[in-house]
């Protein structure tokens, strides 16, 4: 099949002729290293199929009805849905994977072969979830992360429940076994996904949740789209039923953000385990998620603007293991905390960085001369540097505090601008792996401290704080 990844590739993926498409049997799973390649589950066709039936609803949409008619568009999104539960089928078929040599290996691919090898030792996590059909089936879905991945590698869809939990724990153990950066962070003995007593609980109540969620500008906007589209209604009593059908997607549409986020993060549960944090969240899809510490590269506190009031908070982290460019996929994925009190925030973050406080260090202001580059913001800029964190203030709007571990920073950099250079100062920006939508910089610091913070970060760890 194919060689093992290496270099900075995630995993191989080579294309073959179609050949050796039949798949054996599924055995009990229990002979883990080498066993035959075994397919999915036989329901993954139809749970796909449904899928794509509402992808082409969604796309048919409320003009595409308008012009062809109720009777026309039916009949295009019943042979669209048939077709596509077709190709469905087929793609099940020739689907399997195999462990065997320290490999997860995965072939799929109809027209065109696809083998892709995943070498476990790279493995940084698999998340296991449940889409709302697939819990009524009793299925689940293996989604994996690999160093230096851009998202999820090859997922698994769908396995029973029980399968899918057992491989999860399977893989992970020869994971740890291999050498994988999963078992570096710590030096206590693990045994993969076994909860330990845990040092730090953070649970979410629906209440809670809901009311944040109900504290976003998004949530503000529905009532003036809603105006919006009774007014036209009223100036135009005319428009036709597809019209005013299109004007109300569009203000549920402003509305599916918040509803969204509610609904991923619904009974949101932390726990410390002896892997990492623990993380389940979602409605009507469950995840489950293990966090190690060796891939947190930073973490960070918001104070959202509506939230101040109610005195609430949320975290998010730095991932290590994911070199994505963002998007909502990417902050659910990374959020610790989704609303808390900032004491639960701090707790979490205590956790994600090892037992080391972010919110007991002195942060030290920013110049007056920088009200010239941040008028509003310069009261909250601050920083500090202790042994083994790098800990940085910005935002007068939405204030956020973040820390990094400075075993973690990947390179430094002070940078000054054109207004910056004529008042003395500069910007000490740290760049860390995974850290794209978090500000790990200290903004506006007289230069020589912008050089000298660099300097001091530059150095091995110990003895080095923000007062020396």
């Amino acid at each position: 099949m194919t060689g093992t990844g290496s270099g900075d590739e995630p995993a191989d993926d080579t294309v073959t002729p179609t050949t050796d498409a039949t798949a054996t049997s599924p055995d009990d799973g229990s002979d883990l290293p080498g066993q035959p390649r075994q397919r999915l589950h036989p329901l993954s066709p139809v749970l796909h199929g449904i899928k794509t039936l509402w992808l082409i609803i969604a796309a048919l949409s409320w003009q595409g009805f308008a012009r062809f008619g109720l009777t026309v568009g039916g009949v295009i999104v019943l042979c669209a849905g048939v077709l596509g539960m077709f190709w469905a089928v087929l793609t099940w078929y020739y689907t399997g994977y195999q462990v065997t040599d320290g490999q997860l290996r995965i072939a799929k691919g109809v027209l065109v072969r696809s083998h892709r090898t995943i070498p476990l030792e790279r493995l940084q996590s698999i998340e296991l979830r449940q889409p709302l059909l697939a819990r009524a089936c009793g299925l689940a879905e293996l989604r994996m992360e690999v160093v230096g991945g851009s998202g999820t590698e090859a997922p698994l869809a769908f396995l029973p429940l029980s399968q899918a939990e057992r491989l999860r724990v399977d893989l992970l153990a020869l994971s740890t076994s291999l050498g994988a950066d999963i078992n570096t962070s710590t030096e206590r003995e693990r045994t993969p996904d076994v909860p330990i007593e845990p040092a730090a609980v953070v649970h979410v109540t629906p209440r809670r949740l809901v009311v944040s969620q109900l504290l976003t500008p998004d949530v503000l906007i529905v009532p003036i789209a809603a105006a919006v589209t009774l007014g036209l209604f009223l100036w135009q009593p005319d428009m036709t039923f597809y019209g005013i059908a299109g004007l109300v997607t569009a203000t549920v549409g402003i509305l599916l953000r918040p509803v969204s986020k509610a609904m991923s993060n619904y009974d949101f549960a932390m726990r410390d385990t002896a892997d990492g944090l623990r993380i389940t969240r979602g409605l009507t899809e469950r995840r489950s998620q293990t966090l190690p510490p060796s891939r947190v590269t930073a973490v960070a506190i918001r104070w959202p603007f509506m939230w101040r009031r109610l005195g609430w908070v949320n975290a998010r982290v730095a991932n290590a293991g994911f070199t994505g460019q963002g998007g909502e996929e990417t902050l659910n994925g990374s959020t610790i905390l989704p609303v808390g009190t900032p004491s639960e925030a701090l707790r979490v973050a205590r956790s994600a960085l090892q037992d080391r406080d972010m919110g007991a260090v002195t942060l030290l202001p920013a110049p007056r001369r920088a009200s010239w580059c941040s008028p509003l913001g310069r009261p909250a800029l601050g920083v500090a540097v202790t042994e083994d964190l790098f800990v940085c203030r910005s935002g007068r709007i939405t204030p956020q505090l973040v820390a990094v571990p400075r075993e973690r920073i990947q390179s430094l950099r002070v940078v000054q601008g054109r207004l910056q250079r004529i008042l003395g100062l500069a910007t000490l920006h740290v760049d860390v792996a995974g850290g794209i939508a978090i500000p790990t910089r200290a903004e506006h610091r007289d230069a020589s401290e912008a050089l000298a913070l660099a300097r001091r970060l530059s150095r091995t760890p110990g003895g080095v704080s923000a007062g020396d």
